[in-house]
């Protein structure tokens, strides 16, 4: 099982993590620390939870901008939606206007 309490990724957990359930954050983990895309079904192994409670915490982190989902074709060349976290990198410099310096 993930533990958020490891969390060895490239600096420490996103700030809206503070606030979520700690399933929540052992599902970021998880999906942080997967080789590509992973699907619900995959993270329901590695956090040893139901199909259900993956979607959920799927959507929440979603919901906070932390997870993107993406269509991909799976092993036995049908389409699967599969899951990766969103850069949260904020050293990039932005405009008030929405706009960036580079």
């Amino acid at each position: 099982m993930i533990d958020a309490d490891e969390f060895t990724g490239t600096g420490e957990l996103p700030d809206a993590l503070a606030f979520v359930k700690p399933n929540r954050a052992r599902c970021y983990v998880a999906v942080d620390r997967a080789d590509g895309l992973i699907s619900a079904r995959e993270l329901t192994d590695e956090l040893g939870c139901s199909i259900t409670t993956a979607y959920r915490c799927l959507n929440d982190l979603q919901d906070l901008g932390l997870v993107t989902d993406s269509i991909c074709v799976g092993p036995d060349e049908r389409p699967k939606t599969g899951y990766a976290t969103v850069s949260t990198d904020t050293s990039q410099p932005v405009r008030a206007d929405g706009g960036t310096d580079r």
